[in-house]
């Protein structure tokens, strides 16, 4: 069975598509279009992206400085607590 992501998870993967636009994020990501409205909008609120254009003139979101930050910040975070896509948190106590 597959985990709920969480929010922070679904930052981390926008965060990590630099130059995409709304549709590509939206697939990727595999939200809804409303989701996908709300985070980016979230997002670039917060300075963590930006809206461009590529060669053709549409609309693209890039990460932003901070928002790469934010994206080291959070690797080094689940990494310390043994936290990514493909693991999750075990029920069972050490000891």
């Amino acid at each position: 069975m597959l985990a709920k992501r969480t929010s922070i998870g679904i930052v981390q993967e926008i965060l990590r598509m630099p130059g995409k636009k709304k549709t590509h994020i939206m697939y990727e990501t595999s939200l809804t279009y409303p989701q996908t409205i709300r985070y980016l909008q979230y997002l670039t609120e917060r300075g963590l992206i930006e809206v461009g254009s590529d060669l053709k003139g549409k609309q693209i979101y890039l990460t932003t400085e901070t928002g790469q930050e934010l994206l080291r910040h959070l690797d080094v975070a689940m990494q310390y607590l043994g936290l990514g896509e493909s693991r999750e948190i075990s029920n069972s106590r050490a000891g």
